[in-house]
């Protein structure tokens, strides 16, 4: 089944509950290592119970081998920070050789000038840069352990090897947008030169959400989580997570090194979480009662029916786009409200 017919079948799926046949993940995350060198005062890493490790590349080719022909983007990313993981640059390859869109997303700390090189020489098509802040303090009392300085530097030393090289791995900027520095986005569009700016393809505003790390218990779930259909997530060791949200990998029993991903992906733990999705019954999931991201606008008809008809790539390159003008309407508006 090519990609295309996936999707269908997969936001139909999404639609009346649960498959009618086989689907496969559109997207995948999977998590090099959730070992990290922050403290990052929105992340659930500090909470974090399970073992840390880094994915060996047996484990990793079986993954890429499942998936190719039929998922479209291979985030190589989950809890942690995957420039620690030594070899990081022949993982993104091989993902890139079975025809995968790839993303890597760094808090850009360990990028030296050697890493850099190496994230430019690769087949990587996303590089995200996270930088949350537009001066030393507001940055580094979110990013803790964080130094700004460094970061900058570190920033300047790729787009300046970007240019050199010429290399086509898009660089995209990111500032999570919260009460913390939303005063500052002015200041961290201005961080870097005209020249430097033209070496960035994209500066993204993402928001921040409610989620199992951070619960609200007034969310009013109208919506079936879209996720549960179109994006699998993997941690270091192999075990399947609900989502990239369950951070200690306690929501699913499977692993993919006992079970092939289409026989994880269509199961009936799956399926059943399905219903529950459908019916609305967050109260008996604990891990998603608390997370108000399907009731943020990534998951209506409209977004839903552009994941159907354009590749994940695509979606990705157009949605800081659509954080801006949509999910983040009224930071830039005045509206929004502190707690």
């Amino acid at each position: 089944m090519g990609t295309l017919a996936n999707r269908v079948r997969m936001v139909s799926a999404y639609y009346r509950g649960e498959p009618d046949g086989i689907i496969w993940p559109q997207e995948v995350v999977v998590e090099l290592t959730n070992h990290c060198n922050l403290a990052c005062i929105m992340c659930p890493h500090g909470a974090m119970q399970r073992d840390k490790g880094f994915m060996d590349f047996d484990l990793f080719k079986s993954i890429i081998d499942q998936i190719k022909g039929r998922a479209e983007l291979v985030y190589l990313y989950g809890t942690g920070e995957s420039l620690l993981h030594k070899s990081f640059a022949e993982y993104i390859d091989y993902a890139a050789a079975a025809g995968l869109t790839t993303m890597l997303s760094t808090n850009g700390i360990p990028m030296t000038e050697a890493n850099a090189v190496k994230l430019l020489q690769s087949r990587l098509d996303y590089l995200v840069i996270a930088l949350d802040g537009g001066t030393r303090e507001t940055y580094e009392s979110i990013r803790i352990k964080g130094k700004f300085d460094l970061l900058l530097a570190n920033i300047r030393t790729l787009l300046a090897k970007r240019r050199e090289l010429g290399s086509t791995v898009r660089v995209q900027l990111q500032m999570i947008v919260m009460e913390e520095n939303a005063h500052e986005i002015a200041q961290f569009k201005a961080l870097f030169d005209e020249d430097e700016q033209r070496q960035l393809d994209q500066l993204r505003l993402k928001p921040i959400f409610k989620t199992y790390a951070n619960p609200d218990g007034s969310i009013r779930h109208t919506r079936p989580c879209y996720w549960l259909w179109n994006m699998m997530s993997i941690t270091w060791d192999g075990r399947v997570q609900l989502c990239c949200m369950d951070y200690d990998a306690t929501g699913l029993s499977a692993n993919m090194r006992d079970q092939p991903l289409s026989e994880i992906w269509n199961s009936a733990e799956i399926n059943g979480l399905r219903r529950r999705h459908k019916a609305l019954d967050y109260d008996s999931m604990p891990l998603c009662r608390g997370c108000d991201i399907p009731e943020q606008g990534y998951f209506n008809n409209a977004t839903i029916l552009a994941s159907t008809l354009l590749n994940a790539g695509a979606v990705r390159r157009i949605m800081p786009a659509y954080e801006k003008l949509v999910l983040l309407k009224d930071w830039f508006s005045g509206r929004h409200k502190t707690a």
